[in-house]
């Protein structure tokens, strides 16, 4: 009996598949990373620049005014007649003491007043504003 012997061919390249699909994933956790630090306290806007910006701000109640003039109370859409209430709901469930304000650059000054009039309503004396750090040259 003759036995036929066949030489098989063995396949050295790398699989890349594996790789890419690796590639991918480190891609797709960056881009989502990158799009959650851009929104800091809640809601994206476009802050003031000072010289005497702090760089980390404590775990307080954020207000935001977008440049369309909405309010936002941390993440949620508020109208100003239920900011009031609100402020001393959050304020009694957290014990804060200080509301900080991050408004955008856009929005009217008279707005921010507003906002910061309803805060002391609400029996908040303690007020800050947030900014970012302008770059000296």
């Amino acid at each position: 009996m003759r036995f036929h012997q066949q030489k098989s061919r063995i396949n050295l390249s790398p699989d890349l598949t594996p790789l890419i699909d690796t590639v991918f994933l480190l891609l797709i956790f960056f881009m989502v990373s990158t799009s959650f630090a851009a929104i800091r306290y809640g809601i994206r806007v476009n802050l003031p620049t000072a010289t005497t910006a702090r760089e980390k701000v404590e775990e307080n109640i954020i207000i935001s005014i977008t440049k369309d003039n909405h309010i936002y109370l941390g993440k949620k859409w508020v109208k100003e007649k239920e900011l009031v209430g609100l402020l001393k709901k959050q304020l009694l469930t957290y014990k804060k003491d200080i509301v900080i304000i991050n408004a955008d650059k856009e929005t009217r000054y008279g707005k921010v007043v507003e906002v910061m009039d309803l805060v002391r309503q609400a029996g908040i004396t303690k007020l800050g504003i947030l900014t970012t750090k302008e770059e000296i040259k």
